[in-house]
């Protein structure tokens, strides 16, 4: 696939960039300051912008498969919508994070709430937004996310709540997950959680 990845010099989006490349994908990186990106070989484009940049997303998007937004925001995903609309470009796989609908468990997600509150609503804003756009949306909803090495696996599930998996996530699994979900067409209009292994 043609894979546009946004936010691709962040801690997740550079796994999603290598990876991708290694599956054989044609990866295009999307960054403001593509100049971090420390291996362009592999890389069938680079493109610098902000991602709220609706002409700079547009010209970036054109001739792909799908995005992968490795950054969240109602902002971008706004802006995304619109680009993907205009050029014909209909899947997407957005991350987003588990606290955005989790109940359990109720401390942690308490506390998460009352620290990012802003950045929760946003997000939520963002999911929305996606949802009722009309594109092959895909929504991943990590839990909180480190960077140790990767397990090469995750738990996935369907619930607001976690079923079985660990509260942490390496980044790299959760890229892995990004590119496993936007492979799988079974996953277009679903919201998965994405957990690390038990």
């Amino acid at each position: 696939m043609k894979i546009l990845v946004i936010g691709s010099t962040g801690r997740t989006g550079k796994h999603v960039l290598t990876q991708g490349a290694e599956r054989g994908h044609e990866i295009t990186a999307y960054a403001r300051r593509p100049e971090l990106l420390t291996d362009r070989g592999r890389l069938a484009g680079v493109h610098q912008g902000d991602a709220r940049d609706l002409d700079a997303v547009r010209s970036a998007i054109q001739g792909q498969d799908a995005v992968i937004s490795a950054v969240g925001g109602s902002e971008i995903a706004g802006t995304l919508i619109t680009a993907m609309r205009d050029t014909g470009v209909r899947r997407m796989v957005m991350t987003s994070s588990r606290s955005v609908v989790a109940t359990r468990p109720r401390l942690a997600v308490t506390l998460a709430w009352l620290f990012l509150r802003a950045a929760y609503v946003d997000l939520a804003r963002a999911e929305g937004m996606l949802q009722v756009s009309g594109l092959d949306w895909t929504i991943a909803r990590a839990t909180m996310l480190n960077d140790k090495p990767p397990a090469g696996r995750v738990h996935t599930d369907f619930e607001a709540n976690a079923t079985g998996g660990a509260t942490q996530l390496s980044r790299a699994d959760y890229a892995m997950a990004l590119l496993d979900t936007v492979e799988d067409p079974a996953l277009i209009g679903k919201a998965l959680g994405i957990c690390g292994p038990k």
